[in-house]
């Protein structure tokens, strides 16, 4: 799965804290609109990785998929990028991720995870600010 953590945004609470009982919603419109640039970011270093590949068959592509957004136990609004269900062969396309993330003991490591995650960054939070701004015009005002 996809991790990010961001900080600096002392800015964005002081102005989430007007919301009131609006910020819930403005949280979860946040996070749909960052989780998508990192979506595909994932998804375009995934197809550069299994290029050329004669071993691929598609199934870990279409297995990358994005969580409703939620709320943890800490009261933080989060979404995952990630994999799910199994290929054809059985195999968990988890499983199937990790190990070209990090490598095994006969496959060289290939990452596309965290590469992705660097790269998507800045646009997340570009997105995650514009959701934000667009509702702070239509609530705080």
């Amino acid at each position: 799965m996809a991790k990010m953590s961001v900080s600096g945004l002392d800015e964005y609470i002081d102005k989430l804290s007007k919301l009131g009982s609006k910020m819930p919603e403005v949280a979860k419109r946040a996070v749909k609109a960052g989780v998508n640039p990192l979506a595909d970011e994932v998804r375009k270093q995934l197809e550069k990785n299994l290029q050329g590949s004669k071993y691929s068959t598609g199934d870990l592509l279409d297995s990358l998929g994005v969580t409703p957004v939620g709320v943890d136990k800490n009261g933080v609004y989060n979404a995952k990028v990630g994999f799910s269900g199994y290929d054809r062969k059985g195999v968990p396309n988890a499983l199937k991720a990790r190990a070209m993330e990090s490598g095994t003991s006969r496959q060289p490591k290939k990452p596309f995870m965290r590469p992705a995650v660097n790269r998507a960054k800045k646009r997340v939070l570009e997105e995650m600010g514009r959701s934000i701004d667009m509702d702070l015009k239509i609530y705080a005002e």
